[in-house]
């Protein structure tokens, strides 16, 4: 939410339509604990430490997938298995870090 004070109206419109406020997770002392532990194994540089953050949240809250468009620090091979080894040894369990297209047609029965 902090974010998305600086975005385009039309995205803070959309956000406020789309998202119930009920349904914005709190970020908790227990999340920003594991994104210190992150951070602690270099998975992100201290700059992007609000990446970090986001996958605590949602490791922590039990979301199996995070969505995002951020190539370069969050939907990355390497950085996932970063997160995730992280995650395993904290007694969470694994996320898998995805992009929109990833689930776009997660639901049609194509032939493969």
């Amino acid at each position: 939410m902090d974010e998305l004070t600086e975005a385009p109206e039309r995205v803070r419109e959309l956000l406020a339509t789309a998202f119930a406020p009920g349904n914005i997770l709190e970020v908790t002392g227990e999340m920003e604990q594991l994104a210190a532990a992150y951070m602690s194994q270099a998975i992100l540089t201290p700059k992007y430490s609000d990446d970090a953050r986001h996958v605590a949240v949602c490791t922590v809250a039990r979301i199996d997938y995070l969505v995002s468009w951020n190539f370069r620090h969050l939907v990355n091979v390497e950085r996932e298995r970063g997160f995730n080894v992280v995650n395993l040894l904290q007694g969470y369990p694994t996320l898998r870090i995805v992009n929109p297209l990833e689930l776009i047609y997660g639901e049609q029965d194509e032939k493969v």
